[in-house]
């Protein structure tokens, strides 16, 4: 037997090891990311739901449902928690809105979540009030998933 031959075989069985080997890495890289994307998106979803804890306690909910319907009929302390409750739900939007923008959630959760924030900021009377106080603050690409720009 010739030693080139023996020598050209091993070259072919190791370049065949390698794309076996790349094609798994990239298999493996694949299941990893579609992993962190559902874990995200579980996250997101969660501390969406969790934005909500407080309004549940006490007379929260009154003041969250009369400052969203008729802001002007709360008193300077209910305002005040009002306005707290709504820099929560700020909170969970911004960072859908960040997920959203660097790709760690997908588009169509981003935009199912992003349409209920536009529904609370902007379409109740208690979230443009809102919103008008705040509006300065948020960042453009805030700006942009709100549609005021």
């Amino acid at each position: 037997m010739n030693w080139e031959a023996i020598g050209a075989s091993a070259e072919a069985v190791a370049a065949a090891a390698v794309v076996i080997s790349i094609v798994y890495l990239a298999a493996q890289v694949r299941q990893t990311k579609v992993q962190l994307l559902a874990q995200a998106e579980d996250h997101i979803t969660a501390r969406s739901f969790e934005a909500y804890t407080p309004v549940y306690e006490g007379n929260n909910a009154y003041i969250f449902r009369t400052g969203l319907t008729d802001p002007a009929r709360l008193d300077d302390d209910q305002a005040f928690v009002f306005m707290l409750l709504m820099d929560r739900q700020r909170g969970a939007f911004s960072t859908i809105v960040r997920r959203k923008q660097n790709g760690s959630i997908s588009n169509e959760l981003a935009e199912r979540l992003l349409q209920s924030y536009r529904g609370l900021f902007v379409e109740t009377a208690g979230g443009r009030h809102w919103l008008a106080e705040k509006a300065g603050s948020l960042s453009t690409p805030e700006r942009r998933a709100l549609n005021l720009n």
